[in-house]
């Protein structure tokens, strides 16, 4: 299996050739080798994000750890996705799928409203501790940008992990100011969302533009125009 290590030479190189004012994210990504899609399934804490989306300055101050289960889809050709976060007060679940490609360790996500079409790579992972996924996309507002983002099966990791992980951000050329950890609120949260309300997201059907908050931007390669349903639920990411 090819080391962190190695990984991090590579990206590191990459970062001295294609540093600039205006990153481009690299034409190939290597995937973790030897992938194993069924091990990646499972309950994941993202932990921190990097990208080149100009928006994610904006919010910075108000990102907390999140969870993010995947698990086999409805189809052969998908892995499905639920995302779970506190935020203002309420506890939002969004629910989509990934489609998978001829390459193990890389998932497409089309987003029509925006007529674009994101690509996530699972570049390492050892399965029972850390995941980094790097997700490429091109907008007409932000033009290519690139986003990283580290997982654990845990809210917390080792700091050499999170030092790691800022290292490959960089080396695909997000900014060292660009690279955040997520707040740590999840203690709070099993506490304060036992019976607290549950904000539901659905690829049901889309929604209109006006019903988007600002927080849902697709910058960082967040699946938007979903239909927003309210269902007096629990919520909580442990």
């Amino acid at each position: 299996m090819r080391s962190l290590g190695a990984l991090l030479l590579l990206l590191s190189a990459c970062l001295a050739v294609s540093a600039g004012p205006v990153p481009t994210p690299p034409d190939n990504i290597q995937v973790q080798e030897n992938f194993n899609i069924s091990r990646i399934y499972g309950k994941w804490y993202n932990l921190a994000i990097g990208s080149t989306c100009p928006w994610l300055k904006k919010i910075m101050d108000r990102m907390t750890v999140s969870t993010l289960v995947l698990g086999e889809g409805a189809t052969e050709a998908e892995i499905s996705m639920t995302s779970t976060r506190w935020r203002k007060g309420v506890c939002e679940e969004t629910s989509g799928a990934y489609e998978k490609t001829d390459t193990d360790g890389k998932f497409l996500y089309h987003k029509s409203k925006w007529n674009i079409t994101m690509e996530s790579y699972v570049v390492h992972t050892n399965y029972d501790e850390y995941a980094i996924f790097l997700t490429k996309k091109f907008s007409r507002h932000h033009g290519p940008t690139i986003t990283a983002k580290l997982y654990g099966r845990a809210p917390q990791l080792r700091e050499t992990l999170l030092q790691d992980f800022r290292v490959v951000a960089q080396g695909v050329g997000i900014p060292e100011d660009s690279i955040f950890t997520m707040a740590d609120r999840v203690n709070g949260l099993e506490q304060a969302t036992q019976a607290g309300p549950f904000m539901k997201w659905t690829k049901a059907r889309q929604v209109p533009s006006t019903m988007l908050t600002k927080d849902t931007n697709p910058g960082l390669g967040w699946p938007l125009g979903l239909v927003l349903l309210f269902t007096p639920l629990s919520c909580s990411v442990t």
